[in-house]
């Protein structure tokens, strides 16, 4: 199955069928994405393409925090609020990253967890309006975020065809290897665990925003 059609099979949650070609023609200008042109400097395209990077990884990984944190007591939810705020907060990029990417793999292992026990089914039904608003909101965004990770990837790989006939740019070109893992994750974890996150909302009647062309990741509170 390819990643695209990985990605589909969540977003079948979240979209009408109509509308998913515009969807991912839409989607890549949601994080100020934009393709590497051909007649652009590649150090400002690797730039755009950190950047992007990025912020899909600070809006996958405060979605996958806000789902788990849903399930959780107000001390343990307000306690993953606070890691993720601190991570946030890093002034060094890398040290940012790194905190994030941690955050992320321990949060999704969690909820993966609690979707194959059936935990997550026997919970979802039981928990409050706001709860619930949650769980639609940064399933939504993380929607958002699975198709810009397909976007992305596919940018990261031109660059480094582009970057192969310039010895120059090896150096340069790390960043952009760092990244594409990263976004794998996200696509793979979107036509993974995260479809049966999707269903068991819609079979709790949580109300889970569509995801359309012009569509933009919403603020999710939790705590």
């Amino acid at each position: 199955m390819s990643k695209i059609r990985n990605v589909a099979v969540l977003t079948a949650c979240l979209l009408s069928a109509s509308a998913a070609h515009a969807q991912l023609g839409g989607l890549g200008g949601m994080l100020g994405a934009k393709s590497a042109g051909s007649n652009t400097d590649i150090s400002a395209d690797i730039s755009t393409f950190v950047t992007q990077s990025n912020a899909l990884r600070e809006l996958t990984s405060r979605s996958v925090i806000a789902i788990n944190a849903a399930f959780l007591s107000a001390g343990e939810s307000e306690a993953r609020r606070a890691a993720f705020d601190a991570a946030n907060a890093l002034t060094n990029v890398n040290e940012k990253q790194a905190k994030l990417n941690e955050l992320y793999e321990s949060n999704a292992a969690e909820l993966e967890r609690r979707v194959k026990s059936g935990e997550a089914k026997e919970q979802m039904g039981k928990l409050d309006a706001a709860k619930k608003k949650q769980i639609g909101d940064a399933l939504m965004n993380f929607g958002i975020g699975s198709l810009q990770a397909v976007v992305l990837t596919k940018t990261g790989q031109s660059l480094l065809q582009k970057a192969g006939a310039n010895p120059m740019n090896v150096t340069k070109m790390m960043p952009v290897k760092d990244a594409l893992p990263v976004l794998g994750r996200v696509v793979s974890d979107a036509g993974g665990f995260m479809v049966g996150v999707g269903k068991l909302a819609k079979g709790a009647n949580i109300e889970v925003p569509a995801v359309k062309a012009d569509s933009k990741p919403v603020e999710v509170s939790f705590s």
